[in-house]
């Protein structure tokens, strides 16, 4: 390590990034006094009225196209609500189809069982077809 003083060196100051070369200071930064005036930087009250008039007018050009974004929004969420409520009843209805259907089977399994082994022990689609069709006819009819 060293001593508890180091000497900084030489500091260089800028007016702005890429600006000219102010000066340059040995060690420590000198103070600044924030109240000294710089040019460039006060502005006229009719240049500040300017300013606001611009911002307003993008304000409004930005609300304006925000709001035309959200209305069209609402229009394809809208359109895109009907379908997805077709196609959820769509799946719903399937699904309760398939919960009567083991159910059925389930009773079947119990009460109706020449109907249920010749379902559970056919392996041709239209055979098990027939078979489903007359137990869930039997639960239908018997059970509910």
């Amino acid at each position: 390590m060293g001593p508890d003083e180091k000497d900084t060196g030489v500091i260089v100051i800028y007016e702005e990034p890429d600006g000219p070369l102010l000066g340059t200071v040995d060690g420590e930064i000198p103070e600044i006094d924030l109240e000294e005036e710089r040019p460039g930087v006060y502005l006229e009250g009719e240049v500040i009225e300017e300013i606001r008039n611009r911002v307003e007018k993008m304000i409004v050009q930005e609300a304006e196209a925000i709001k035309s974004v959200w209305q069209e929004l609402y229009g394809n969420i809208c359109a895109a609500s009907g379908v997805f409520a077709k196609w959820i009843t769509a799946v719903a209805a399937q699904i309760e189809e398939k919960h009567e259907l083991e159910t059925a089977l389930r009773w079947a399994s119990c009460y109706y069982r020449p109907a249920f082994n010749r379902y559970r022990h056919t392996k041709k689609k239209r055979t098990r077809k027939k078979y489903e069709k007359k137990i869930l006819a039997w639960y239908r009819e018997e059970v509910l």
